[in-house]
Parts: C-alpha cells; structure tokens; sequence
C-alpha cells in the first residue's frame, strides 16, 4: 500500500474494510504501527493505502468517522441481501423438510393432536390426568408424584430429625412414575409458528425484491434467516420427544390419576391407539 502523509492529503472514500489476526501496518506515514482492524481507502489526489480506524478518526476527524458509518452501514446491507439470496435458493429444500416433519409417520401433527387431547382434557381425557400433566410441564420435570399424609413411623423420624410434624397434618410426596419426553408438552411458540403457522416468514422472503429491502426489513429477515437451523433443529427434537412421550407404557402411568371407571375407560382407549 501507498504510504501517505495525512496532513498532505484529503480523504477522498472508503472503498474496503479489513479485519486480519495478524495485524497490517498503517498506511499513514505518520504511524505505521500495526493494526488489526482498519479501513481501506483512496486519497484526493487518487492514491490508495489502509489506515486503522482510530487513527482515521485521529487524522481526518469528522469526514472519516462519516464515512465510516456509511460504507458499515452499506456493508452490512449488502451482506444481509447476499445473505437472503442465498436463502431463496435454500427454501424448497426447507419446505420439504417441514411438510416431512409434520405428515410423516407419528409427525408434527400427529404429536400435536395428542398432546392437545392429553393437556387439555378433550374427547373424553380426565381433568384429573390434565391437572398433573400441567403441574410437570410447570415444575419442568416429568417426575410423577403424590402427596399422602406422612405415616407414624414417618413422623417419629422426622421429630427425631428435629423436624416439625403432626400426626394427620404432615405432608410426604411420593415419586411413583417417570413421564419420559415431558419437553413436548411445553414447545415454544417459535416452534409451534415455524410447524403449525402459515410460513409467513418463508413466503415472504421467498417472493422478495432484495433490492428493494429497507434496512429494517433487511435487519429482520437477516436475523430470522440466522435463527431457523436452530429452530428447525429444536422442531424435531420436540417431534423426538413427542414420540417418547405418546407411548402406550409412558401414559399408562397416568391412568393412576383417574377418579373413577369412566375416566380410567377413557385412559385406556387414548392409550389404546397410541405405539407400543
């Protein structure tokens, strides 16, 4: 690069930005020390040279810092639109995943249709089995337990523990059930909008003029775009746990919880379509 006297030249543009570990000496004859980080730029009477952005700033004030926040602006923009162009071309691989994930054998829908029936005491579920099911789903623990009145031989431990306990007053919890694939029950609604929404997002982007993206516009797109591997990779781990969750052994853990022999009928033939 050319070196360059700041105080004999004007700043005409900058034309690239650079970002190395190993640093670049400063193009301005005044400095010359090693930057990691800095600006690629012409002078008014047409030279180039690298100068790092403070000392920019330092030689060249007001105009520099200006353009500076231009070209990043413009930089990120074009990278944001060359971000979703490339996206475009990706999209009619993700539209088939999802339709994949959601109709396939024991899929999206299928685990939502259950989980709904289970959670929200539908077609015939116990509010009694529903009760429990929010109670994990608060506690974020598929541990099944109950609550009995502690024993007398309970009760002599825990006063000799020195522990408060009164006969008919003390409270034991029992655990007597693990729900397997509990996390299906409390999917996010990011992940409920990607399965179950209208692909807004996706068509969206799909159909779109990048260049004539708004900043904002391209801030939002960009970053939804950054996000849906993740989103997607947590769709079917929530599938996964769906399917754990609706075995025949899992709830049949829950049919405990039934008040009386409609309720527990009813258990059993939820139970009765779900998978071995």
């Amino acid at each position: 690069m050319t070196d360059v006297d700041p105080k004999a030249v004007t700043l005409k543009s900058i034309i690239g930005s650079y970002a190395f570990s190993t640093f670049l000496p400063c193009g301005l004859s005044t400095c010359h020390t090693p930057h990691g980080r800095g600006y690629l730029v012409t002078t008014g009477d047409g030279r180039e040279t690298n100068i790092g952005k403070d000392c920019g700033k330092k030689y060249f004030s007001v105009d520099f810092e200006s353009m500076a926040r231009t070209f990043d602006r413009e930089l990120r923009a074009q990278e944001r639109r060359e971000a979703i162009i490339a996206f475009q071309h990706k999209i009619q691989g993700i539209e088939t995943r999802l339709a994949e994930l959601r109709s396939g054998e024991h899929g999206a829908y299928w685990v939502q249709r259950n989980v709904y029936q289970l959670t929200n005491g539908r077609d015939g579920i116990p509010q009694s089995v529903a009760h429990v099911l929010h109670g994990l789903v608060r506690r974020r623990n598929g541990a099944i337990t109950v609550d009995r009145p502690a024993t007398p031989d309970e009760i002599e431990r825990m006063r000799a523990q020195g522990q408060r306990a009164q006969h008919g007053l003390t409270i034991v919890t029992d655990t007597v059930g693990q729900l397997d694939g509990v996390s299906a029950l409390y999917a996010g609604n990011d992940v409920h909008e990607l399965l179950f929404g209208r692909g807004k997002s996706i068509e969206t982007i799909k159909g779109v003029d990048v260049g004539k993206l708004k900043d904002s516009e391209l801030r939002q797109m960009s970053k939804w775009i950054e996000d849906i591997e993740p989103l997607l990779a947590r769709s079917e781990n929530w599938i996964a746990a769906g399917r754990r969750l609706l075995t025949r052994a899992n709830i049949q853990q829950l049919v405990q919880f039934a008040q009386d022999e409609k309720e527990r009928r009813a258990m059993r033939a939820f139970i009765s379509l779900l998978p071995e």
